[in-house]
């Protein structure tokens, strides 16, 4: 109730000053800071810091996840967050942290936050910002909308080339800026999760198990208030009395001899010296089963670093998180995420390298980070579906869409034979070959390429629907490789590969049926014999040597056979489709649909 008036009347610094004053009157027991407030980032702006130029982002409730190759600096924005908040008055930076090492350009990060503890609202009142419901920024806190609007503070850290950096609240409606101490930015709870999770595990200031003892004890712990001394002292006083009892034999005969020497000893006592029971709360750590909790593995730690953080952020407040499977088997970090979506109320903003991790999240949680770029790229909802079957093209530099697994095992072949060849394979290049799942290619082709993933098809020509689309996808600038009209892969390759080629592709699908149907030899034949006759105008005879000899008749029925019967119809059987026909690639007829299909794919790898 007091943050909600409070917010109401900051546009006036005496209506604040009269709230405070209304309220220790009206209610002297309680306090007018609402405790429970903690910050939510809303923008984030980034300049010259490590491999960012320029960022500027919008941020919202709920988990935020950042994907991106290796280099598009993902932690980059985390850390960014985690400093222009740090606790700490100091942050460890060199002059490599610059944008290319240029340290004439200063490091520059502001963070623009809502849900403010009241007590930083009071303080930094004339420095107040508003946030319309659309995420638009309010300067003017006397205009009419700023009156819905959330307060909201900017923090600005900056870094010169002396590497001492400054924190300070700043305003954009002309009033100076603020220096914010550590002790302030502190009462915003950001937190993260990182490699250096012991730390957490103690009650030092400034750690997130201190912060959680704050609150759970009302905030209202003085700073010379040491739970833990005033226990050990109990302890000090009952030792001392035990102890003195079980020396008082040994202190009677020193006394005895002192006295001998003409020392005078008043009340003489064994006890134990103040100076060895001089413990903090920064002695006390979390222990299982008598051991340690920092000598735990790396992923049990991050997960209690976690849970200790999401306790202190109840009900709001910002977790940073990065590569969020670290030390973690994929079902627990399956379960980690898919909970973690369900805090609508906080704010948790992950990175990941994982497809386990993507599955588990809704896709309008997910952003695309790319190196180079000003922002983040949101994944729209469409696109649910084919993060679900290829989470794992979502992480790559380009992307070949293929309509079917057939498709795939095939570009898997071709890969290989490139590497066979002494060329870069897809992985060098960043390139991912994503399972179309048939007709479900053309939402896939259109969302990749939206997502500015450079993109090819590679598909059959047999069916409608994607036959139209064709010519707009190449004009949106997606690579359509493609078989002749109406033909499918397995039919363009008995149409175009040499006949000892053919031969080798009928003893695959004869090896398939015995090895999958548990069938003889003569039974596999049979069964590839009957299935291909049926597609024949001038009916065989199956003998030993039905196949020996060419036709392209013969051909046409294979190719029918093959597609109808679904005989390559697993990555593997593609795969190996693929291994024969390039076996014989340099028997490939030039001008051949076949070859160039080959052709187009390994020439787009390369690009």
């Amino acid at each position: 109730m007091y943050a909600n008036i409070v917010n109401n009347y900051t546009k006036s610094k005496f209506s604040v000053v009269f709230l405070i004053c209304l309220f220790k009157y009206i209610s002297p027991s309680k306090s007018l800071y609402n405790e429970c407030n903690m910050a939510k980032l809303r923008f984030l702006k980034i300049s010259h810091f490590r491999g960012i130029k320029n960022f500027e982002q919008i941020f919202r409730d709920g988990i935020t996840c950042i994907i991106g190759r290796g280099d598009s600096c993902k932690s980059t924005i985390l850390d960014a967050i985690a400093y222009v908040f740090a606790p700490s008055w100091s942050i460890r930076l060199n002059d490599s942290d610059f944008y290319m090492c240029d340290t004439t350009s200063p490091i520059v990060i502001e963070g623009v936050v809502s849900d403010i503890p009241d007590e930083l609202i009071l303080k930094y009142s004339d420095h107040l910002r508003g946030i319309t419901k659309d995420y638009r920024l309010i300067d003017d806190m006397e205009s009419e909308e700023a009156h819905d609007a959330l307060s909201a503070l900017t923090i600005r850290l900056t870094i010169r080339k002396d590497l001492e950096p400054s924190w300070e609240v700043v305003s954009y409606n002309g009033v100076e800026s603020s220096i914010i101490k550590a002790t302030d930015r502190g009462k915003l709870n950001v937190f993260s999760v990182s490699e250096y999770t012991d730390r957490h595990f103690s009650l030092n200031k400034g750690n997130p198990l201190y912060s959680l003892y704050q609150q759970l004890n009302g905030n209202h712990i003085a700073d010379d208030e040491n739970r833990v001394l005033d226990v050990v002292r109990e302890a000090k006083n009952a030792f001392d009395a035990n102890i003195g009892n079980k020396f008082e034999d040994v202190i009677n005969k020193i006394k005895s001899v002192a006295s001998e020497l003409g020392i005078t000893l008043n009340e003489m006592k064994a006890m134990l010296d103040h100076k060895d029971i001089a413990i903090s709360e920064n002695k006390v750590s979390i222990h299982e089963d008598g051991i340690p909790f920092r000598l735990k593995g790396k992923g049990s730690k991050r997960l209690l670093s976690l849970a200790i953080q999401l306790a202190l952020t109840h009900p709001s407040g910002v977790i940073l998180i990065d590569e969020i499977e670290q030390g973690l088997e994929p079902d627990r970090v399956q379960h980690l995420v898919n909970r973690l979506s369900k805090y609508t109320d906080k704010q948790i903003i992950i990175t990941t390298h994982s497809s386990n991790v993507i599955v588990e999240i809704p896709c309008t949680a997910l952003y695309i980070l790319r190196k180079g770029v000003s922002h983040l790229q949101h994944v729209d909802e469409e696109m649910q579906g084919c993060i679900r079957k290829n989470p794992e093209a979502f992480f790559a530099r380009k992307i070949i869409v293929c309509e079917g697994a057939t498709e795939i095992g095939f570009c898997r072949a071709i890969n290989q034979f490139r590497i066979d060849l002494d060329k870069e394979s897809a992985a060098c290049k960043g390139i991912r070959f994503a399972d179309g799942t048939g007709n479900g290619m053309i939402g896939y082709v259109t969302g990749f390429n939206s997502l500015l993933y450079p993109t090819a098809l590679l598909c059959d020509s047999d069916c409608k629907d994607v036959n139209d689309r064709k010519h707009q996808f190449k004009q949106t600038g997606v690579e359509v490789i493609d078989c002749n009209e109406n033909n499918s892969i397995e039919q363009q390759v008995f149409n175009d590969a040499p006949w000892n080629a053919v031969k080798e592709l009928i003893q695959i699908v004869i090896n398939k049926i015995e090895k999958d149907g548990y069938k003889t030899t003569e039974e596999a034949e049979t069964i590839i014999f009957d299935s291909t006759n049926a597609f024949m105008q001038n009916k065989m005879e199956q003998t030993k040597d039905w196949y020996e000899n060419e036709s392209s008749e013969l051909r046409l029925a294979l190719g029918k056979a093959a597609k109808k019967k679904e005989w390559y119809k697993r990555q593997e059987y593609g795969e190996l489709m693929g291994k024969c026909i390039l076996t014989h690639y340099s028997k490939l007829a030039n001008g051949s649909r076949l070859k160039s299909i080959i052709d187009m794919l390994s020439s787009w790898i390369d690009k």
